[in-house]
């Protein structure tokens, strides 16, 4: 935890304790959420679809799959 200031352009900095905590790169972009009080940022992995594939696993489609499950 670190404490920051706004500038006056509204900018903060990210502190290097912070940033050694989260595998932040720059130029990298983040989801900036507004959950008053906080607001809080969200990095979004380089690859997309990898980390999707992570999360769920391997999904495949097939026709006799679909035709099953809708019986």
């Amino acid at each position: 935890m670190a404490i920051v200031e706004v500038g006056p352009k509204f900018r903060v900095t990210i502190t290097k304790s912070v940033r050694r905590k989260t595998p932040l790169k720059v130029g990298q972009k983040v989801y900036l959420l507004a959950r008053p009080p906080y607001i809080v940022l969200i990095p979004i992995p380089d690859r997309v679809d990898e980390a999707l594939a992570e999360l769920i696993g391997d999904i495949t489609f097939s026709r006799e799959e679909r035709k099953r499950a809708e019986e």
